[in-house]
C-alpha cells in the first residue's frame, strides 16, 4: 500500500497545471515548517550531547569549589541554567519520536501537561495559563504522541488572546478561547475524530470528549 506521502504526491500530480501550480505554492510555507521541524529536531540532539558533557564538569568544579566562595554561587547558577536547558531539549526530543510511539491509549492530563511544557516557550513565556486537571487519571484511546500533537496544534491555535484556559475531567478536555481556523487545528481536531473524541464548540470554548 502506497505511503501518505506517495498518495499526496500522486493526487497532486493528477491536478490540471493551473491547480496544480497554485496549490504548490500554497504548500511552500507548509514544507518550510515542515524543514524547521526536522531541523529543531536535529538542533536538539546535537546540543544534547555536549550539554551533557557541560553539566559533567560543571559537577566536577563544584566538588573542587570551597563553600561559600562566589565561583561556587556562579557555577550553581550555570548549572541550573543548563538543567533548564536539558529539560528544554528533552520536551522537544520526547515531542518529535513520534516513531518510536507504538502505544495504542495515553493519559490525556499527562499529554497536556506535556504540551502546555513545550507551549510556554519563547513568545509562550509571556502566555498566561490556568490550567486544572482531574483528580483521577484519564486515558484515552489515542497514541501518546498524537495526542501531543492534538492537544499542541488546539493550544497554539488558541494562544492570540495572551490567555488559555485549560481544563482536564473525565475523558475530556476543554480549551478557551477556542483555536483559530488553521491547518494546525484542522489536524488536530481530524486526530481527535479518528480517536474516538467528540468536538463541541460553544461560546468562548472548545471541548474534546472521548466517548469510547
Amino acid at each position: 500500500m502506497p505511503d501518505q506521502m506517495s498518495i499526496l504526491l500522486s493526487t497532486l500530480r493528477s491536478l490540471p497545471d493551473g491547480e496544480r501550480i497554485a496549490v504548490e505554492r500554497e504548500l511552500a510555507p507548509l514544507a518550510r515548517a515542515a524543514a524547521l521541524g526536522e531541523l529543531a529536531a536535529d538542533v536538539a540532539h546535537d546540543v544534547a550531547n555536549p550539554l551533557f558533557g557541560i553539566l559533567g564538569l560543571v559537577d566536577l568544579l563544584l566538588e573542587d569549589t570551597p563553600g561559600g566562595s562566589d565561583d561556587k554561587e556562579l557555577l550553581g547558577l550555570l548549572r541550573q541554567t543548563a538543567l533548564e536547558l536539558k529539560g528544554t531539549v528533552g520536551v522537544l526530543l520526547d515531542f518529535v519520536r513520534v516513531e518510536d510511539d507504538d502505544s495504542e491509549q495515553a493519559s490525556l492530563a499527562d499529554a497536556t501537561r506535556q504540551a502546555l511544557e513545550l507551549l510556554q516557550h519563547g513568545v509562550g513565556r509571556s502566555l498566561e495559563i490556568d490550567a486544572r486537571y482531574a483528580e483521577e487519571p484519564t486515558v484515552v484511546p489515542c497514541p501518546r504522541a498524537l495526542l501531543v500533537q492534538a492537544v499542541l496544534q488546539v493550544l497554539i491555535a488558541s494562544r492570540e488572546a495572551g490567555r488559555i484556559e485549560v481544563e482536564v475531567g473525565e475523558r475530556w478536555l476543554r480549551v478557551s478561547p477556542p483555536p483559530e481556523e488553521s491547518l494546525g487545528a484542522l489536524v488536530a481536531l481530524r486526530i481527535a475524530l479518528d480517536h474516538g473524541a467528540a468536538v463541541e464548540r460553544a461560546e468562548g470554548s472548545l471541548t474534546l470528549t472521548w466517548l469510547r
